[in-house]
């Protein structure tokens, strides 16, 4: 809170407000009630996020969550992709995805029937994306949605840093029963340029079991059930 840092600091309220004025005003962070969050800092593309993903662990709690006969959505995202390849093979359900990556990742699910959403491909984030993919998101009840993001903040929602993304990832929460947002260290307490949806919105946030006992309890506050898996 600004008033505790300037306690802290010994310097005055309005102190810390002008630094968090000029520290937004250089890109570095964002003001949010009370005080100011970090932007994300993850990689722009999505070979760069591959490339340095440790999801594997948050990925398997997912994984371990699908049903046979289930229909679920995988996101766009690096840890879309580790869901997919931790999916067991011989399970019977039906995946719809926004992500080339994932739907190679089902080559060997034989039992799963696998749509890969129509649309524009996100270069950058290797993303179908448009008008086209909202419609045939929309045309699905999902049991299970694995909803990628670039950060999760309790004010400021579930943020992303592409723009093109943003109705496509409504489009799956709002034809979800259940979706869980898995996230890293890197995501937690950050906030991207543009907004998904507040954190209400969401079912589970899926983090790292060290993530402290207090940060959990602010993401449950905003509405969200917290699952933290160990390494």
């Amino acid at each position: 809170m600004t008033s505790d840092a300037a306690v802290r600091l010994g310097v005055s309220v309005d102190t810390i407000r002008r630094d968090l004025a000029a520290l937004e005003e250089l890109g570095h962070a964002q003001r949010v009630h009370g005080g100011a969050v970090r932007h994300s800092t993850l990689a722009r593309s999505f070979r760069e996020r591959s490339r340095g993903s440790a999801t594997g662990t948050l990925a398997q709690a997912v994984a371990d969550r699908v049903r046979p006969g289930q229909v679920i959505g995988i996101d766009a995202g690096s840890t879309g992709v580790e869901v997919a390849r931790r999916i067991p093979a011989d399970l019977e359900l039906t995946v719809v995805t926004t992500s080339p990556p994932a739907a190679v990742a089902l080559e060997g699910h034989r039992r799963a029937t696998v749509f890969v959403v129509g649309g524009i491909l996100d270069h950058t984030w290797m993303a179908i994306t448009g008008a086209d993919a909202v419609k045939a998101i929309e045309s699905f009840h999902f049991d299970l949605v694995v909803l990628g993001v670039c950060a999760v903040h309790p004010d400021a929602g579930a943020t992303t840093n592409s723009l093109a993304e943003v109705e496509t990832k409504r489009a799956w929460i709002g034809a979800a029963a259940e979706t869980f947002v898995p996230v890293g260290h890197e995501k937690l307490d950050r906030v991207a340029p543009f907004v998904v949806c507040e954190l209400g919105a969401l079912s589970t946030l899926v983090c790292p079991s060290d993530v402290s006992g207090r940060v959990r309890r602010r993401y449950r506050r905003a509405g969200l059930h917290v699952l933290a898996v160990g390494a």
